[in-house]
């Protein structure tokens, strides 16, 4: 696997459309996958145009029934410990039953941004959505404090509690640099943006 961090995700393919990743410790992509709805008894390793037309696809080899409730297509991998699962212009992982199931019996989190440049991160842990932001100063949650020193060691917090002028795109690289610093995530580009996932739909 490749040793890249997250950060490259400001300046990839995903940008244009929007994005949605969701990490989970210890778990396999599939079983990530799982938790997040998708059919997991139907899945094929994908890039990310392709897998962008999955849900055609199925319907031209089985039929329109086997796709009727079908919305979308999720890709996910692994790596240093973590699962991850990459949505081109989706959300799904920003809701917060799917986030709490994912986080059940271990730690999740989620990175956003979509095409108008609004932004969410959220983290879970064993069922719970416990804190989330757009800005890291408007923390909301049952427990908004509970980062505080992840993210004044990543930046996105002054030490008075006070946050930095910073603008949208470089507050989402300071968030996808302490998803990397302070929890140990990788995203490896080579297998995100130019290779193959595991892809499900839901």
């Amino acid at each position: 696997m490749s040793t890249d961090s997250v950060e490259w995700l400001q300046d990839s393919y995903f940008v244009e459309f929007g994005y949605c990743v969701t990490f989970a410790r210890g778990l396999s992509a599939t079983e990530l996958l799982r938790r997040m709805g998708c059919d997991t008894a139907n899945t094929a390793r994908k890039g990310v145009v392709d897998a962008n037309h999955r849900i055609e696809d199925v319907a031209e080899e089985f039929g329109h029934r086997a796709v009727a409730d079908r919305e979308g297509v999720i890709r996910a991998g692994e790596a240093d410990g973590w699962a991850f699962a990459v949505e081109d212009a989706g959300s799904r992982g920003t809701h917060h039953d799917i986030l709490a199931a994912v986080s059940t019996g271990t730690t999740a989190l989620c990175t956003f941004w979509n095409i108008n440049a609004l932004t969410m991160f959220h983290y879970a842990q064993s069922g719970v959505v416990v804190c989330g932001f757009d800005r890291p100063r408007d923390r909301r949650g049952p427990d908004p404090d509970r980062l505080v020193p992840h993210l004044t060691r990543g930046g996105l917090l002054l030490p008075d509690g006070t946050q930095p002028d910073l603008g949208i795109d470089e507050r989402q690289r300071f968030v996808h640099r302490m998803l990397h610093t302070e929890f140990g995530t990788t995203l490896p580009r080579e297998d995100v943006e130019y290779g193959e996932l595991l892809a499900a739909m839901y």
